[in-house]
């Protein structure tokens, strides 16, 4: 977390602290229980980022990120129009393999958590999507699927979708409120990034409904400028 601090009038980072919080004062405490700077502060930055809670299929946590993705727009073109899979989590999963048609070959694997209705059924047929309902076992190799009955079915890449949460309590502490997007909740920000707490900002995947590096850089850009305007101009 970025703050500024009101009686040194610098801008420190923080990672863990014990925090207390009214509007425009943010009292930071070290692990230690002492103040950092022996002072409160006048706005903060929270960029805490987010914590992937991943399916529970043996062999994926070791390919997060790796041959096993979660969005089919930061890394669909990486698959070349290749064999991709994607392991249902539940009904959002009819969602990831409708979309990914448009990157490759397309199989989804229901493994239990999900049963496409008519409709749903229908339209990922109409895509082109191959539906797997034998249990996944594990993944193997680079993204190569086992199934209960033995079969080894070989991708180039598989898709899966995770809760997230925040990566610190921070937000909690100060008191933010959260909404609730699709993946899990997240900081509630106005259009300059300022929380519901006067005087904190938060940006990037633990303020947005949806994780994008692109979209969280430019979150960044606009809650440092919000968090210096505020410092020079009170009253916003």
């Amino acid at each position: 977390m970025l703050a500024a601090c009101c009686s040194c009038g610098t801008a420190r980072w923080y990672s863990s602290a014990d925090i207390n919080a009214q509007p425009r004062s943010v009292v930071m405490m070290s692990d230690r229980g002492s103040s950092s700077c022996g002072s409160k502060l006048k706005v903060a930055v929270l960029a805490t980022g987010v914590v992937d809670e991943l399916p529970q299929v043996e062999g994926l946590a070791q390919r997060w990120g790796q041959s096993v993705f979660h969005c089919p727009y930061c890394h669909g073109y990486e698959l070349h129009n290749g064999r991709i899979g994607v392991l249902a989590v539940g009904p959002v999963s009819h969602h990831h393999a409708m979309m990914l048609p448009d990157w490759g070959q397309v199989t989804l694997f229901t493994n239990g958590l999900f049963v496409p209705d008519q409709a749903q059924t229908a339209a990922l047929s109409a895509r082109g999507v191959v539906i797997e309902a034998e249990r996944v076992v594990r993944i193997v190799d680079t993204a190569t699927i086992e199934l209960a009955d033995g079969r080894l079915l070989p991708f180039d890449g598989l898709f899966a979708s995770s809760r997230t949460r925040a990566a610190s309590p921070v937000a909690e502490q100060l008191g933010c409120a959260f909404d609730e997007g699709a993946v899990g909740p997240f900081i509630r920000t106005d259009a300059s990034k300022e929380t519901t707490v006067a005087g904190v900002f938060a940006c990037g995947d633990v303020a947005r409904a949806t994780g994008s590096v692109a979209m969280a850089v430019g979150d960044g850009a606009q809650a440092g400028i919000a968090a210096h305007r505020s410092l020079i101009f009170a009253d916003g």
